[in-house]
């Protein structure tokens, strides 16, 4: 709900902070490691606890920002498949990146209700920033937080409004 002050207006924004699924280890690389089916079954389970949070908040998500990472991006996507409506937005540039990368994509997006889809060890650390938490995500894990944004930034601290463990 927006609010007048003298900063200007501020946006209330829901953030979900999902962290991957638990990804295969063999691969050619870290970037390509798939999710393994552990992996999908529990970000089944988050997409659906995310679902239910939207019903009871009355949250519409269009967006799921996610790293450009095939773990990352298969977790976006069963999400997807859940939350009808949502587009994936890709970078590779926030595959392996700091808090402040992940600041601009939410500062810069209109949306009021977001997803945001990477790794450890930074979201966590966003989490724990952002609320003031101790929280180690693991595999598949969700944080849902509400931030005040003002045009100068986010206003701090921001509320951990739930969060789903999946093990």
């Amino acid at each position: 709900m927006p609010t007048n002050s003298a900063a200007g207006m501020s946006q209330v924004t829901t953030i979900f902070i999902v962290r991957h699924g638990h990804a295969k280890f063999s691969a050619p690389t870290d970037y390509e490691r798939p999710l393994k089916g552990k992996g999908i079954k529990a970000v089944e389970r988050t997409a659906q606890f995310i679902q239910s949070q939207c019903v009871a908040h009355h949250l519409t998500p269009k967006l799921c920002i996610s790293s450009a990472a095939i773990r990352t991006l298969e977790t976006a996507q069963i999400i997807t498949k859940t939350i009808k409506g949502l587009n994936i937005e890709k970078h590779q540039e926030l595959y392996a990146t700091s808090v402040g990368s992940w600041f601009e994509k939410i500062e810069n997006s209109p949306r009021d209700c977001l997803i945001l889809v990477g790794h450890n060890p930074t979201l966590s650390q966003m989490v724990n920033y952002f609320c003031g938490h101790n929280i180690q995500m693991k595999p598949s894990e969700c944080a849902m937080v509400k931030l005040e944004i003002k045009p100068d930034g986010i206003i701090y601290p921001a509320t951990l409004l739930d969060y789903h463990h999946n093990e």
